[in-house]
């Protein structure tokens, strides 16, 4: 019954995708980070034989397409959206605002206790030599990274000052990947800031200001490229963002905010990861009640998609909602790798060379 239960999944989760994704395939991906990914997916994903059962061979790996299956008229820049169709119980867990030294390990405690992979949106101005130790451990152990700004400013776009805010955005997130790969290649605490000293030439720990975000993040990038030269490299392929708030996406932002976004985005080569529902961690009335955070990432989960959770919600409450969502034989968590794969067709490594250049156009500047 397992297995069946397994294939019936996945069948369900390509079959809502169609047509552009004729196979949902989530191992043995191209990046160095969808591997450790995989390996830790394939704990979750596997199904349990009987012994009496023979195991059929394994099919071979179809060959990575050349393309991705981009829709150039779609409303939104390449990602996934609350629109987007989604098969019943099939969940990928992300968690916003990290990292953070005291909630960030139980929300990763958690989820190695269920051995679920989950996505990991974090804000560059929280990596620091208190917390670089646990982007590491979130790669070792098999999640993904994506950025979510450097110091979460949720006027970003709103302000529509046109080539500036595109810079200041890109800004943010391009000195966030920085901060994402210096804690990826850092060997200590005193070399995390070391390294931050190098790279953008202030006293470690220092907040980067707006200003330096957008006139300054080229030669940021500059001086960590030179350090990834002599430590072997680019450590992570980052693709996935996530605006702070979700703005200009959600609300009530104009379609000219918009473009100035999705323009970053392009000139940034990342796929833009929204949410089709979310735990409520942020209500400002209800944040702490834990029924009605395990409601709704019971009733979410049930439904399926991309779900919103930040790193401080109620330890109980996630531990309650991730052991629901084991037991439940019909909600199944799966890493956004198989998601890509899924909607796209190829793997994030190849979209992330596809997208990249999309938005290069300059944006005038208004009146």
């Amino acid at each position: 019954m397992e297995k069946l239960r397994s294939v019936f999944f996945l069948v369900a989760f390509v079959t809502a995708c169609s047509p552009r994704a004729p196979e949902l395939r989530v191992a043995a991906p191209d990046a160095p980070s969808v591997a450790v990914e995989s390996a830790k997916l394939a704990k979750v994903t596997a199904p349990r034989l009987s012994p009496s059962l023979p195991e059929k061979p394994p099919a071979p790996e179809a060959p990575e397409p050349a393309q991705c299956k981009l829709e150039v008229k779609e409303k939104h820049p390449a990602g996934f959206y609350p629109s987007d169709a989604w098969p019943k119980g099939e969940v990928v867990l992300t968690f916003d605002d990290g990292p953070h030294p005291g909630k960030t390990p139980k929300v990763l405690e958690l989820l190695k206790k269920h051995q679920m992979p989950a996505t990991f949106f974090l804000v560059g101005r929280n990596i620091d030599k208190r917390t670089y130790a646990l982007v590491q451990r979130m790669v070792a152990e098999g999640h993904t990274l994506g950025t979510h700004s450097y110091n979460h400013d949720v006027g970003m776009a709103v302000r529509n000052l046109g080539e500036r805010s595109v810079e200041y955005i890109r800004g943010q997130h391009e000195t966030t990947r920085v901060l994402i790969e210096l804690a990826l290649v850092a060997k200590s605490p005193e070399d995390f800031d070391a390294l931050f000293v190098r790279v953008f030439e202030e006293k470690a720990g220092t907040y980067l200001p707006a200003g330096s975000l957008r006139t300054k993040w080229r030669a940021f990038a500059e001086r960590h490229a030179e350090v990834l030269a002599e430590r072997g490299g680019r450590p992570y392929p980052m693709i996935f963002s996530r605006p702070p708030a979700g703005t200009p996406y959600v609300g009530l932002s104009t379609p000219d905010q918009k473009k100035l976004y999705d323009a970053a985005l392009g000139r940034l080569g990342f796929l833009n990861v929204m949410w089709h529902g979310e735990s409520g961690d942020t209500n400002p009335t209800r944040k702490h009640e834990l029924g009605f955070l395990t409601d709704n990432l019971a009733r979410f989960s049930r439904k399926g998609g991309v779900l919103l959770i930040h790193d401080y919600i109620r330890t109980d409450a996630l531990s309650s909602a991730l052991a629901g969502m084991a037991k439940n034989p019909e909600i199944r968590v799966v890493p956004i790798e198989a998601a890509v794969k899924c909607k796209y067709g190829c793997s994030s490594a190849v979209l992330g060379q596809s997208l990249a250049g999309s938005g290069s156009a300059l944006v005038a500047a208004k009146d």
